[in-house]
Order: C-alpha cells, then sequence, then structure tokens
C-alpha cells in the first residue's frame, strides 16, 4: 500500500511539477517568498489594468488573467521562478490580432474574442506538449538567449520611459517609445521624473546595502503614504486612481466557427511567442539556480494557464520578464510566490481597490525599469566575442532582431542564422591526414604533432563530421587534392570514417565517385572504422559491395596493416625482398 502511495505521488511529481515543489518545500523559503508574492502581486495589480486596457477589455481582465494564470502554471509549470500573466507583448499581439475582428462589435463582442483566443491558444500550447515539440528549445543556442535577454530587458525599459517623464506612452514599439520620449522632452513633468530617479536610486542602493529587504515592496508602500500625504496627484502626479471591483466571470466564450479559423494564425504566432520567449526566461533562472527545466512540461504549463484564462474570459497569457526578474531579486524560491500573488491580486481585487488608488505609476515603472537593467548581460557577449566572434554576432542580432521586428522574428532570424552557420561549418568541417607517432599508440593529425609520419604510399584520412549534401563535394575536392600533392605516388587511400556518424544518398554517390576516381588511377580505397549508420547506408546503396567487404576495416591498423602486407607481397612477387614494416597499432 505505501508504496503504491509513493508511485502515485511519483507519477503526480512528473505531470504536476507543482506537487513536487510543495512534496520538496523548505519552511526556510517561506519568507523570501511570501515577501516576493506580496510584491509580485503589488506589480501585477496596475500592470494587468494597463495591459486589459491595450487589449480592450474590462479592466478586471486583466487582474483575473493574472490570478488564474499564476494558479495553473503553479501547479502544471516547469520553473520555479517564472510567473506567468498578462505581459506587454502578448497583450500587443492579442490586440492586433482581433482589432479587425471587432469594428462596430462592441465590448461584449471583444471580450468574448479574447477569451476565444486565450483557448485557442491554450490548445495549441497543449498540442505541443503533447506532440513532444519540446525539442524546439533545442534550437535556443546560449548566443539566442544571450541576446533575447538583453532585447526583452531594453524593450521593458522602453516601455516605462514616458511614465518615467510623466508623459503618454502611444507606441508598442521600442523605436517609437524612444521616439516619443525624445521628441516630447520639453514637455516633461519634472516633479514626476525626480520621484522616479529618487525611487530608482533608492531601488539600487537597498539592494546594494539592504539585500534582504523587499525593496520594489517598500516603495509601493512608501511613496502611496507620500501621495496621500502630499496630495502629489494634484500637482501633476499621475496614480492608479479607482479600480470597480469585479468578480471573476467563468464560463465558455460566445464563438461562430469563422471566428476561430480567422483566429488560427494568431493562436500559433502567440502560442510559439509564449514558449519561446518564457523557455528562454525560464531558463535564465533555472541555470542561475541550479535546477533542470523541462522544455516539454512547458507547453503543459503555458496550456493550462491560458485555458483557465479564457475559461474566466481572459485574453492570453504568458510569462513576465519583469515580475520574473523581481521575484528573483528577492530570493523568490518556489511557485508559492505566484500561488500566494494569485490570492493577494484577488483579495484586492475584490476588497481592497480603493488602496491602490493613490500610488503613482512612476512607482511601477521604476521598479520595471530597475529589475530590467539587472536582466542585461553586456560581459557575457564580450565574452563571446573573445571566444567565438560569430557566436557574439550571432547574440546582437538575436537582440536587435527582438528590440526592431518583435520577439518571435528576431529569435526566428537568430535561429535561421544560428543554423546558416551550423551549414556552413558543417560544409567545410575540420579534417586531417594522419601518421604515426614513435610510442604512442594510435594515428594522429600531422599538422597538430610535428613528429607523426606518414607512410610511403599510403595516405590515411579522417573526416571529422557527417557526410551530407553539404560537404560531399568539399570531401572530394581534398581527396583528389590530397593525391595531387603526394610527393610520391599513392598506392592506397583509407578513408578513417570513425567521426562520420552519419551518411546520405548525396554523401553516398560523391563517396562512389571518389572511389571510381581513385580506382581509375590505380588506387586502392578503403574505408575504416565506419560506424553502423553509415554502414547501414553503404549496404543498401551497394556501395560496400562496389569497394569490396574485404576493403571495410574495423580499425585504421588494420586497414595499414592490409596495405603494409600488399606492398611486401607485391615486392615479393617481382623477386625483391620485403622490407621490414613498422609497427602498426
Amino acid at each position: 500500500m505505501k508504496r503504491t502511495a509513493v508511485t502515485a505521488v511519483h507519477v503526480l511529481s512528473r505531470f504536476l511539477p507543482g506537487v513536487e515543489q510543495a512534496r520538496t518545500y523548505e519552511r526556510r523559503w517561506l519568507r523570501a517568498d511570501l515577501l516576493s508574492a506580496f510584491t509580485v502581486g503589488a506589480m501585477l495589480i496596475p500592470q494587468g489594468l494597463a495591459y486589459a486596457q491595450i487589449v480592450g477589455v474590462r479592466p478586471a481582465a486583466g487582474l483575473y488573467a493574472g490570478v488564474f494564470a499564476m494558479l495553473a502554471y503553479a501547479l502544471f509549470g516547469p520553473s520555479r521562478h517564472l510567473l506567468l500573466g498578462p505581459e506587454a507583448g502578448a497583450a500587443i499581439l492579442t490586440a492586433t490580432a482581433l482589432g479587425p475582428m471587432v469594428a462596430g462589435g462592441g465590448p461584449e463582442r471583444l471580450a468574448s474574442l479574447a477569451a476565444l483566443l486565450a483557448l485557442m491558444v491554450g490548445g495549441v500550447s497543449l498540442l505541443g506538449g503533447l506532440c513532444r515539440a519540446g525539442a524546439l528549445a533545442d534550437f535556443l543556442s546560449r548566443p539566442i538567449l544571450i541576446g533575447y535577454v538583453n532585447g526583452a530587458a531594453l524593450i521593458i525599459i522602453g516601455s516605462q520611459l514616458a511614465r518615467m517623464f510623466g508623459l503618454e506612452r502611444k507606441s508598442n514599439e521600442f523605436a517609437g517609445q524612444l521616439h516619443e520620449v525624445a521628441a516630447n522632452m520639453g514637455r516633461t513633468h519634472v516633479p514626476t521624473l525626480v520621484l522616479g530617479l529618487g525611487i530608482v536610486a533608492a531601488l539600487v542602493a537597498m539592494r546594494r546595502f539592504l539585500p534582504r529587504w523587499p525593496a520594489p515592496l517598500v516603495m509601493v508602500v512608501l511613496t502611496s503614504l507620500v501621495t496621500w500625504a502630499f496630495q502629489l496627484e494634484h500637482g501633476g502626479v499621475k496614480v492608479v486612481g479607482p479600480i470597480a471591483a469585479e468578480a471573476p466571470a467563468f464560463g465558455l466564450p460566445s464563438w461562430r466557427f469563422e471566428d476561430v479559423r480567422t483566429l488560427l494564425p494568431a493562436a500559433f504566432s502567440i502560442a510559439l511567442v509564449n514558449y519561446a520567449s518564457s523557455v528562454l526566461t525560464g531558463r535564465i533562472y533555472a541555470d542561475r539556480f541550479g535546477y533542470r527545466l523541462d522544455t516539454h512540461q512547458e507547453f503543459f504549463g503555458q496550456a493550462a494557464a491560458n485555458l483557465l484564462s479564457g475559461l474566466t474570459q481572459g485574453f492570453p497569457v504568458t510569462g513576465s520578464d519583469s515580475r520574473t526578474a523581481v521575484n528573483a531579486s528577492m530570493k523568490g524560491r518556489t511557485q508559492l510566490v505566484g500561488v500566494v500573488a494569485a490570492v493577494v491580486v484577488l483579495g484586492f481585487s475584490l476588497f481592497f481597490t480603493p488602496l491602490l488608488a493613490k500610488l503613482p505609476l512612476v512607482t511601477l515603472g521604476a521598479i520595471v525599469i530597475v529589475a530590467a537593467v539587472y536582466l542585461l548581460e553586456v560581459k557575457p557577449i564580450l565574452r563571446l566575442w573573445r571566444v567565438r566572434p560569430v557566436e557574439a554576432v550571432l547574440a546582437v542580432v538575436t537582440m536587435l532582431g527582438v528590440l526592431f521586428l518583435g520577439i518571435l522574428q528576431g529569435i526566428l532570424i537568430a535561429v535561421a542564422l544560428a543554423l546558416v552557420d551550423l551549414i556552413r561549418r558543417a560544409a567545410h568541417p575540420h579534417d586531417a591526414v594522419l601518421g604515426e607517432r614513435e610510442g604512442m599508440p594510435g594515428w594522429h593529425d600531422v599538422e597538430g604533432h610535428a613528429d607523426a609520419e606518414t607512410i610511403p604510399g599510403l595516405v590515411v584520412y579522417r573526416f571529422d563530421a557527417p557526410l551530407f549534401f553539404a560537404n560531399a563535394r568539399f570531401l572530394r575536392e581534398q581527396v583528389r587534392r590530397l593525391v595531387a600533392d603526394s610527393r610520391l605516388p599513392v598506392q592506397w587511400f583509407v578513408l578513417d570514417a570513425s567521426s562520420v556518424f552519419d551518411l546520405d544518398i548525396t554523401a553516398a554517390e560523391s563517396l562512389e565517385t571518389v572511389r571510381y576516381e581513385l580506382t581509375d588511377e590505380g588506387i586502392v580505397f578503403a574505408v575504416a572504422q565506419a560506424r553502423a549508420p553509415m554502414r547501414r547506408v553503404l549496404k543498401r546503396s551497394g556501395l560496400a559491395a562496389r569497394i569490396g567487404e574485404d576493403r571495410l576495416y574495423p580499425t585504421v591498423g588494420a586497414a595499414v596493416r592490409a596495405y603494409l602486407e600488399s606492398r611486401d607481397d607485391a615486392r615479393t612477387a617481382v623477386g625483391g625482398e620485403p622490407v621490414s614494416s613498422p609497427q602498426v597499432h
């Protein structure tokens, strides 16, 4: 019975990561998690209201989208730090998709379409999880991760700049936001700017000298009290203002088949952006805090959050870079942060909305900007440049693509460039002519070891890559060059295939051309140490028979011994004395 219970818990822990987090929770984490939760909740309330305004739905929808997204992800999500909810990128994509569909339809039509789109995004994410599409994350390399983080951090900063200067933000694009601030600098509201800079300075100082204090939460409370005491809103400092309390609405949205067909491309786009951005953000904190992020399970976390958001008349949600950064900076350790933050926002939405009326909007902007600044990674780009400049360029291209083209476009361009670079390297891989070193077993690169010596009449050539269409011509040209440049006539050419773990049909045909050309010149072509995948293709294509089964050797040493024996036999046949052969390993 006990064993059955343990097995059940293990199964639940695998499919519901939140169960494992609860089972292994340590009491010493509680204080940090609770402080982080209250701060995240305080951030989410005005952010949820703002993103609901972008989408065009009722303000409460932004609050409850955050509440139910965090609860769902706490149970199904694999990251211990990532917090889901309304976010600028998803809100902008949603507004763009719904805009043409709601002309003259009214707020109820818009709310239904937003909830329907959330359900569709959840369905697409669920399909990705069931299809084990987490392998997509393998294309998100370290340079792409660094570039994305920097791009996302700058986007977050750009989205808050107008708020810091007391200006209205109209553009949803990074370049437009910078232009707005620069063009309206003369209309800066000085008290707002001074207050904002003071909050930034206080947050940085508390992070440096009082790292255990919940600095963002302290600033929220303190600036609200200062605004209330000195009536700063009368001087032009913008505050959150009164918020009407509304209960969450449960149920399926009204929809038509035509709506589903129209929204399907947007649902796939948003689901892909959600997944890519959340996996990249989740990996940052998984690496930083030393745990593994299950990229397949991330699809299920995204699916659960969006499905529940849709069922509560919300809109598409995704991972929040800013709230996650604040969570990590306050030493939050588990998804208990999301659960408690959800309870805080829920309770606040139902009973305490008047308390936010005096909170300056610039306080939230300053908190988000400071969190984003600490996300920026400049040193890793410089380190990439010193080690491998092409990867530094890839990181910068990703950052610029995310900034000026969009998250999805920037990531896709970076992945495409990474694949191009991979194919470029695979098309001209490392190769080596091998020789023997006295007193050292095995065969060694003659360029890397000055004392390595080749055997007259024999070329042993190692190809360090899978053989496929992109490098088949390179192999053929290298063989021709080595034969032509040899000081003595080549009698045998041995291909060391120990690093060739795959062979496609184009490369097999190219290998047949190599065999034919060498045979035509009276040179024996042999293959040593072919791996199982390569042997299968050689056999099925008939190339093994044309090379000769007796010319497929298990090791390079076996091929060299065969060459030396054939050379001695040839000398004996013409009346010469066989010479002593070098020691072959």
